[in-house]
């Protein structure tokens, strides 16, 4: 993937421009301010993907362990131990 670098100010007189070339693909800018780059655009095929809820679920399997002899699925509380 090629990968320009352009000035804030030269990108904003041509900003129509420049996207359209982007969308093409393979091209990647790099806004540059005082020679830093601070941001860039690429085309989405390019962007890494954001996590789906599907990658957030069950991502801690495995991680939890109880004491021994604990049981996860007995009840929290005895039910004698409430006054009616």
């Amino acid at each position: 993937m090629n990968v320009r670098q352009i000035s804030i100010s030269e990108f904003k007189a041509h900003c129509t421009e420049e996207i359209r070339e982007v969308e093409k693909g393979d091209l990647v800018l790099e806004l540059t301010r005082h020679g830093k780059t601070v941001a860039m655009v690429l085309p989405p095929s390019a962007a890494p993907s954001a996590p789906t809820l599907e990658d957030w679920v069950g991502s801690g399997r495995g991680t939890v362990t109880f004491a021994p002899g604990y049981d996860p699925a007995a009840s929290a509380f005895d039910p004698g131990d409430w006054e009616s």
